[in-house]
């Protein structure tokens, strides 16, 4: 798997991983322009990414920030920092093999898309978040040809402008998957 420009990769399963989300969100420009409560906002964010990738047992949680500064005509206290993140988790389906169908059961629904392991799914929702904003979650399940695996990343953003995005990361991570 490989981490897409602009994107860092941290272990899923890591105790520090809220802290190691909170030190690179630290060092970009808009943490500068953001207020305490904003602040304090965007930590609930990642405690939350965090403990989402900890209870589904994610081995790899690719965090973006937008590293962009609020536009001079804006306060800084209304600026939002687009946050994205995507969580890479492997589903086992013993004593069944893992196919298209176990894939869908997983998504619900999807579109058939390739990945770097073979055929997959991809299914794209839009759910309100605990804050009342809108939040855009894409998933992918890839089964692992002849194995009990299936690859399941889940991508989410609070930013519907930055959707197109972060399904092209999605995409580029479905891609670069492989087993050796």
């Amino acid at each position: 798997m490989t981490a897409p420009p602009g994107w860092a990769a941290l272990r899923g399963d890591a105790p520090s991983l809220h802290d190691d989300l909170l030190a690179l969100v630290v060092r970009t420009p808009v943490w500068a322009h953001l207020d305490p409560r904003r602040r304090r906002g965007l930590s609930q964010i990642l405690d939350t990414i965090a403990h989402v990738s900890a209870t589904t047992g994610a081995v790899t949680t690719l965090l973006h920030l937008d590293p962009g500064t609020p536009p001079a005509n804006q306060p800084a206290v209304d600026a939002e920092p687009a946050v994205s993140a995507i969580t890479l988790t492997w589903l086992r389906t013993a004593p069944i093999l893992a196919d298209l169908d176990l894939a869908r059961l997983v998504l619900g629904d999807g579109e058939p898309l390739t990945t770097g392991l073979g055929p997959g799914l991809v299914n794209r929702s839009i759910e309100t978040s605990p804050t009342g904003e809108d939040q855009i979650t894409t998933q992918i399940a890839a089964p692992l040809p002849a194995s009990i695996w299936i690859a399941v990343l889940t991508g989410t953003t609070t930013s519907l402008d930055h959707a197109p995005s972060m399904d092209d990361a999605l995409l580029a991570v479905a891609a670069s998957l492989h087993v050796s």
